[in-house]
């Protein structure tokens, strides 16, 4: 096959196109590393503040979530919150402490404060905490999970900077981080009339602790939370419409499809 110029131009348009194709691969965010996946956690602790409380906290709805798919789970899976309202992660300090001798546990969530990754004053202080927690937690032979916390419904430019600050903290640690606030961000692109914050624009709706469980099933359980007939009282389309982009996001976070 020719070129329709002269053999020299033809050269350059070819360099330039894949020139091009090449600075557009390199400007792709890459996925998060995939995290390794034992087995099932049995025991999951709730480190964080009211993020993680609201409605009844997402334990509650992650529980109803695993008795759905196996209503023996009510038996065989503990699950547990302990949190602060308005907490930065440092604040678990004595608490954690206390939890990891309470009994042996799977996996534990840590959550900061929503503005803790991103904010210049305190990132320090996320960093040192996460750090003595990650590696007080495997001491205890538990896994160490970091919350990506997500943007206040009238501050999207939050997502993004969290994404970053989440997923650099993650790699440092090297920690499995659960994408929340991609998942609110992604929910909100395609369904902007679904609220899943109250009306303070900060914490969750029902629906959002919904999302927020929803994720957490899909990235550590490995599997599709859209079969499930939990729908925590909302209307079964919305509730579908969540659990379909828990599993959207967390595939794409972490295997970039």
């Amino acid at each position: 096959m020719k070129f329709p110029y002269p053999d020299s131009i033809g050269r350059r348009w070819l360099l330039a196109l894949l020139f091009g194709l090449a600075s557009l691969i390199a400007a792709a965010p890459a996925p998060a590393d995939s995290p390794e996946r034992p087995e099932p956690p049995a025991s999951i602790l709730f480190v964080g503040n009211s993020f993680t409380f609201y409605n009844n906290s997402i334990y509650t709805h992650l529980r109803r979530l695993l008795m759905a798919e196996d209503p023996s789970t009510r038996e065989s899976i503990f699950l547990k919150s302990m949190t602060i309202s308005g907490a930065v992660l440092a604040d678990h300090e004595g608490g954690l402490g206390q939890m990891l001798e309470l009994r042996p546990w799977d996996v534990i969530v840590l959550q900061g404060h929503s503005r803790e990754a991103i904010e210049a004053e305190r990132r320090p202080g996320l960093d040192d905490a996460a750090g003595r927690f990650v590696e007080a937690i495997r001491d205890r032979g538990a896994r160490p999970v970091l919350f990506m916390t997500w943007a206040y419904a009238d501050q999207p430019e939050m997502t993004p900077r969290l994404e970053q600050a989440y997923t650099e903290l993650g790699r440092k640690l090297d920690v499995m981080v659960i994408p929340v606030g991609l998942a609110f961000a992604d929910a909100l692109a395609g369904r902007p009339d679904l609220a899943l914050h109250v009306a303070d624009k900060v914490h969750p709706s029902v629906a959002g602790t919904y999302l927020a469980a929803s994720v957490f099933y899909a990235a550590l359980y490995g599997k599709d939370p859209g079969p499930l007939e939990f729908d925590a009282g909302l209307d079964p389309g919305d509730a579908a419409f969540l659990r379909r982009i828990a599993w959207q996001t967390v595939n794409r976070y972490y295997h970039g499809q």
